[in-house]
Formats: C-alpha cells, sequence, structure tokens
C-alpha cells in the first residue's frame, strides 16, 4: 500500500486522476456517437439546401417562361446604331422600314454680354426664370449681385413644387477674339424642342438686372440666344414626324427611334419577331433541370469508382420529384390538340442519362410557327410550364413542403443530439460527485488498514528477540 504514488488524503491513492478517467470513459464513446450522427445530419441537412438552391433556379426559369409577353415580344434593329438604335413593344407591327433622321432635338443656349470678371456686379432687383411652364422667383440684393453670385442663384432657384427648373447657369471667360474680352454668363436648357425656350425678366431695384434679362421676342433682351431649341425631325417611309426630344416614340406604332445622328439616306429598320430571348429562356429551363438532376445524382445516387453513397441515398422525394417532372416534360397535356401536344413537339427530350436536352431547330421551327399554339403548349395553369411549376412549388412551399418538412425534422434531431449532450454532462456530474466520494471513502479505509499495519509492524518489531539473530 505505501507503494502507491498519489494525492489521496491517508493512502496515497490518486483519487482526482482515477475519476478523470472513469468520467473520460463513460464520456468519450457517446460524444463520439453523439458527433458522428450530428455530422451526419449536418450532410444531410446541406444536402436538402444544395436540393432547395437546385429547384430554386428551375423555378426561377419557370417563372421567366411563363411571362405574358414573351412570346408576343419583337425586337427593332437598325441598319446603322450610329445613326439611331430602336426598341418595340408587343404591340409593334414586323416589317421593314426607311428611316431618315432630318434633325436631332437641341436645347436652347442663351450668353450675356462681357463682364469685367466674375465679381463684377450687375443690379438688384428680382429676377423670374421660367422653363416649361414653370418658373422661379429669385432675389438679388448687395449679398449676391455680382455675376457669381447671380449664376449661384440661378442654380439654385426651384419651382413651386420645391424641383429644379432645369436652367444651368455657369460662367465662360474670353481672353478676346470675335467675340470681346470679358466672362459672360451663359443658360443653357436641360429639356430640348422647340417649345421649351427660356425666360428671365427682371423687376424693381437697381434696374442693371436688364442686361441678363431675355424673352423670346422680346425688344430689349440683355442676353443672346447662342443655341436655339429645335425639334427633332425624322420621316418613317417619307411621313415626317417631329418630336421634343431625340427619343421618339410616336412615329412607329409600338416603336421607340433613340436618335443619335443626322443621315445623309434612308437607314433600315427591321421590326421582327424576338425569338432570342425565348429560345435563351428554354435554354435557361434546360439548364437548370440538368443542374437539378446532376444535385439529385450526388445526394441521392451511388458512385460506383468511390463506392460511396450520397448523404440523401434512399431519399424517396429525390426519386420522385425527377419522376414527376419527366411526366409532365414527356407526356401530352390532357386536352391538348394540334401538332403542339407535349415537350417533345417543340424539341425538349430526355437522353439515357436522364439529362434534358432541346432541339435548337425543332423549338425555332415552333416558334417561327403558331405562336398562339406554341402559348397554348407552354403558358397556362393548365399548361407545360404551369404543370412544372405545380410540381416545384409543392417541394418548395414552406407551408408542408417536402424540403421544409424534411429539413424541420433533421432540425429536431439536431436539437435532441443538443439535449443529449446536456443530459450527458449533468449525468457525469453526478457519477463524477459519486465517484468521488466513493474513492475518498475507500482512501480513507487504505489509510485506516497502513495505519494498523505499521502499528503491528512496529509491535511485532518491539518484542523480546524480535532483532536476535538466533532465529
Amino acid at each position: 500500500m505505501a507503494g502507491l504514488s498519489s494525492a489521496g488524503i491517508g493512502s496515497g491513492l490518486d483519487v482526482a486522476g482515477l475519476v478523470s478517467k472513469l468520467i473520460d470513459a463513460e464520456r468519450t464513446p457517446t460524444l463520439t456517437r453523439l458527433a458522428g450522427k450530428e455530422a451526419t445530419l449536418q450532410a444531410q441537412l446541406s444536402g436538402f439546401g444544395q436540393l432547395r438552391g437546385a429547384l430554386d433556379k428551375v423555378k426561377s426559369a419557370l417563372d421567366g417562361l411563363n411571362s405574358p409577353t414573351l412570346l408576343t415580344a419583337y425586337r427593332a434593329t437598325s441598319a446603322d446604331d450610329t445613326r439611331y438604335t430602336a426598341s418595340a413593344e408587343a404591340s409593334a407591327a414586323p416589317g421593314s422600314y426607311a428611316v431618315e433622321v432630318t434633325a436631332l432635338a437641341k436645347a436652347q443656349k442663351l450668353a450675356s454680354g462681357a463682364f469685367s470678371g466674375p465679381d463684377a456686379a450687375v443690379g438688384t432687383g428680382t429676377l423670374t426664370l421660367a422653363l416649361g411652364g414653370k418658373s422661379a422667383a429669385i432675389t438679388i440684393d448687395d449679398s449676391n449681385k455680382t455675376l457669381s453670385g447671380i449664376r449661384d442663384a440661378i442654380n439654385a432657384a426651384r419651382d413651386a413644387d420645391g424641383k429644379p427648373l432645369g436652367v444651368t447657369a455657369t460662367l465662360v471667360t474670353s481672353t478676346g477674339g470675335v467675340e470681346p474680352a470679358g466672362t459672360y454668363l451663359v443658360l443653357t436648357s436641360s429639356k430640348t424642342g422647340a417649345a421649351n425656350t427660356i425666360g428671365l425678366t427682371q423687376t424693381g431695384g437697381d434696374g442693371g438686372l436688364a442686361a441678363i434679362q431675355y424673352e423670346t421676342g422680346g425688344l430689349a433682351n440683355g442676353l443672346t440666344e447662342k443655341e436655339p431649341p429645335a425639334d427633332a425631325v425624322v420621316k418613317v417611309d417619307g411621313f415626317t414626324y417631329a418630336s421634343a426630344t431625340n427619343t421618339v416614340t410616336g412615329a412607329l406604332g409600338g416603336v421607340t427611334l433613340n436618335l443619335k445622328a443626322t443621315t445623309t439616306a434612308p437607314v433600315t429598320l427591321a421590326v421582327s419577331a424576338d425569338t432570342g430571348s425565348v429560345r435563351g429562356r428554354m435554354q435557361a429551363l434546360v439548364d437548370a433541370y440538368n443542374g437539378l438532376h446532376k444535385v439529385v445524382q450526388e445526394q441521392g445516387g451511388y458512385n460506383t469508382a468511390t463506392r460511396r453513397g450520397g448523404v440523401l441515398i434512399g431519399e424517396p422525394a429525390l426519386r420522385n420529384i425527377e419522376s414527376q417532372l419527366r411526366r409532365v416534360l414527356s407526356n401530352p397535356l390532357p386536352g391538348a390538340s394540334g401538332a403542339l401536344k407535349s415537350g417533345a413537339d417543340i424539341g425538349l427530350s430526355l437522353d439515357s442519362t436522364g439529362k434534358l436536352t432541346l432541339d435548337g431547330a425543332k423549338f425555332d421551327a415552333a416558334l417561327s410557327g403558331d405562336r398562339g399554339a406554341l402559348a397554348g403548349l407552354l403558358q397556362g395553369d393548365d399548361a407545360l410550364v404551369g404543370r412544372l411549376t405545380d410540381v416545384v412549388d409543392d417541394y418548395l412551399s414552406t407551408a408542408g413542403g417536402m424540403i421544409k418538412a424534411r429539413t424541420d425534422g433533421i432540425d429536431r434531431r439536431l436539437r435532441d443530439i443538443d439535449g443529449q449532450r446536456t443530459a450527458l454532462e449533468q449525468r457525469l456530474e453526478l457519477l463524477e460527485d459519486r465517484y468521488r466520494k466513493q474513492f475518498n471513502a475507500l482512501d480513507g479505509l487504505l489509510a485506516q488498514i497502513s495505519s494498523t499495519g505499521n502499528f503491528l509492524t512496529q509491535q511485532l518489531a518491539a518484542l523480546p528477540g524480535a532483532n536476535s539473530s538466533d532465529k
């Protein structure tokens, strides 16, 4: 007994070490088992997350195909987009048109006479600035009667609604040439069109503001017109149309022309069905479906090379969702008639690996044919896109959808593992306390035995002849 090395109370027994090892022996297997279960559940949660992401992409692609204007969309193309560009709405009529840009819309620009510099005093009074039916009264007094002060006051002017009028004031300095040397106040309108003229009138004060007043047709204008306002003028197939801006919307029904430069000869405008966007959105659905197929194979399939199954192997929902989508894509729609009855009729098919493919030529033929029949096949609650959307929504729904039900179940099991860890620690605390009490009692008993042994040894040693060599 005396040979035991320890921090025991009396016997030398290592109570703390023994208790720690016994508790670890109880804790480690359980924690290892719980960690393994937790890792599996987290992997499954990640697998369902990837499945949701893939389904979200399919849903987004379906939404794109369900746009009410998709199959009525047209595009407008200019033969020379340095002269004008164009866009078309659903109301546009397909065809070819000759477009001439005779003039571009311009904004008015006014300039004052030469002043000695930005700090030159002009005068005091009230300026009334007007443009496009809006006006603002501007007070000019001793604090801002200089050329730069008036510039700042004009730029700060607001109409009755608190909005800028659209007139910008700047100062331009000339060292002399055709015009006299000096600093000039220049007003520029932000609004193009012949009707958008600037008005700047003055009242009261010392009369000096007359040097910068302006009225269209006025006889006492202090400002001169450097650039007159002008309308844009276009001809479409010889018919003339004037516009206050370079964005022309009324010349050709359903078509907007964005004018950039005048033409020297007619430039062809082609308006045609926008097949590119429809084809692109159908290809987006194919790509999204194949992304979903890949996730299903990775998460729910078996890899023969690695001899490992996906984290969701055996999950019936993965097989069900693909089979439901395949049926909608492959089977004729209920009640369908005419040449377009199923996805196969517009070039959609599934290959031997389960991937979705699109026959571009077949789809383009359907697109350039009867668009009403194509819309009937694709769009509407009972059509291809609507039925596919119903399948996807059943899995994505946050109210009773399969993915939410599965992930909620996993979350509950993860919380249960946390609860088991907490319960384990509570149980081990009680067990550790019991072990300490038991080993401390044992330590005391061993100390008493050791003490008794030492006493007996001493007593025996004290007996007569105990140390005699004649034994």
